[in-house]
C-alpha cells in the first residue's frame, strides 16, 4: 500500500552513542499533523578484539513519551521523494541524553550489536503519532563503552 501522505527520512550517520541510557531518536508530531512510522533502522560497529566482533546485547524500547527529553542534536529530516519540497513539521532529536518521560512501549527487543536492527511496519502495523504526540527509541542501559551508530528513520506526515 503506498503512502497516502508526505514520506520523509531522519538520519544519523557515523555519531558517537556514549555509554549511557538514552534515546536514539525522540519524533515529536507537530500540532495539528499526524504521523505514522514506516520503517526504524540501527547499526552500531562493534568493538574488535583480536579480530572478532564482541557480541552485546542492548535493551531497545520503541514507546511513547510523555514529556520531551533534554540534550542530543536536532535532526532534519529530508523529503524521500524529489518532488517534495515541503519541510517536515515534525521535530527529530537524535542522542537525547535525558529522556522524556517513557509511556507506553509499543516494542521491546534485546537486539545485538553485531546486526543491524531493522524493523519495516506493515501498513496495519505502522505506530500512528498523532499531533502533539511523542515516541522514542530507548536504549536503556549503555553499551559498555562508546560505540558508533548510523541509523534511519521513514516516517509519513499527513
Amino acid at each position: 500500500m503506498a503512502a497516502n501522505g508526505l514520506m520523509y527520512i531522519a538520519k544519523q550517520q557515523s555519531v558517537s552513542v556514549t555509554n549511557a541510557a538514552q534515546n536514539l531518536w525522540e519524533i515529536i508530531a507537530a500540532s495539528g499533523v499526524s504521523l505514522l512510522i514506516h520503517s526504524i533502522r540501527i547499526e552500531f560497529v562493534p568493538t574488535i578484539t583480536s579480530g572478532v566482533a564482541q557480541d552485546v546485547r542492548y535493551a531497545l524500547a520503541i514507546q511513547t513519551l510523555t514529556s520531551t527529553g533534554t540534550g542530543g542534536t536536532a535532526i532534519v529530516p529530508a523529503p524521500e521523494h524529489p518532488r517534495n519540497t515541503v519541510a517536515a513539521q515534525a521535530t527529530v532529536n537524535g542522542l537525547v541524553t535525558t529522556p522524556g518521560t517513557l509511556g507506553t512501549v509499543k516494542s521491546a527487543s534485546q537486539p545485538s550489536v553485531i546486526v543491524p536492527f531493522e524493523r519495516i511496519y506493515t501498513p496495519d502495523q505502522r505506530i500512528p503519532i498523532s499531533g502533539g504526540g511523542r515516541l522514542g527509541i530507548n536504549l536503556a542501559a549503555g553499551l559498555g563503552g562508546t560505540v558508533v551508530m548510523s541509523s534511519e528513520i521513514y516516517f509519513e506526515e499527513f
